[in-house]
């Protein structure tokens, strides 16, 4: 159901869709290499509130397996590169002074994949936070977004109804609203498809899906054993985002 990441799903719009919010941390850079190893590659572009164009690539964003060295810088077009092992479940950090640190859950395979993102000032993320009524940056915590899509993800077609409940840790839940404004007093998605949950205990979670959303696959979450159901990691400081393809 999910193909390769298109550069529109990086649009404005859609960065919006996935801000939560995340801390900056530093950490060292290296290289897994080897024919055990592919290449996940992509592009990191800003969020730019009120605009629906693709943001401006950011150059120098670290992109790591977390706490380790493999690691890669993003170039002045906001690309990067990196190697990693097959057939692993993933956990990447995507890092710069002054943006709201982003972690995404990914699943390498036997070829090479694709897997942009989008950051957001630490100023955007402090005006989030205050409407949410939570500290930025975050202490001791972390928070995760999910956006459900119906079809692929590049079509940009959301679905509204839906409700995410969160197993394995606490946090409060909140919704954004048609105004792409995030709201703790709703319980489901909106037009814009997008919930998720503040001050999450770092660890990993499942997330389940209920309502209008079936047979829902994610390359960015991992495998869990329920249906509908996606298991994500929570890290302090950092805002796991995670984009979920349903019928």
């Amino acid at each position: 159901m999910l193909g390769r990441s298109k550069r529109k799903d990086n649009s404005i719009r859609a960065g919006i869709k996935l801000l939560a919010l995340g801390l900056t941390a530093v950490v060292g850079c290296g290289e897994s290499t080897g024919t055990s190893s592919v290449t996940l590659s992509g592009r990191v572009t800003e969020h730019v509130p009120g605009s629906t164009a693709l943001g401006p690539a950011i150059a120098g964003v670290e992109i790591c397996q977390f706490a380790s060295n493999n690691c890669a810088l993003t170039d002045e077009n906001g690309d990067y590169a990196l190697r990693v092992l097959k057939n692993q479940a993933l956990e990447m950090s995507h890092v710069k002074q002054g943006f709201g640190s982003v972690l995404v859950a990914r699943r390498s395979g036997m070829d090479d994949f694709v897997g942009d993102a989008v950051l957001a000032t630490d100023a955007v993320l402090s005006d989030l936070a205050s409407q949410l009524d939570t500290p930025y940056p975050q202490v001791g915590n972390g928070s995760l977004s999910i956006t459900t899509y119906r079809g692929l993800i590049s079509d940009d077609m959301t679905i509204a109804g839906v409700s995410y409940s969160l197993t394995g840790s606490n946090g409060r839940s909140f919704y954004l609203d048609d105004a792409l404004v995030p709201d703790t007093s709703l319980t489901e998605t909106q037009a814009p498809g997008t919930g998720g949950f503040i001050e999450v205990a770092p660890v990993t979670v499942n997330v389940q899906l209920s309502g209008p959303a079936v047979n829902c696959a994610s390359e960015e979450s991992w495998l869990a054993a329920a249906t509908n159901t996606f298991r994500l990691p929570i890290r302090i400081g950092f805002s796991t985002q995670s984009r979920v393809s349903c019928e």
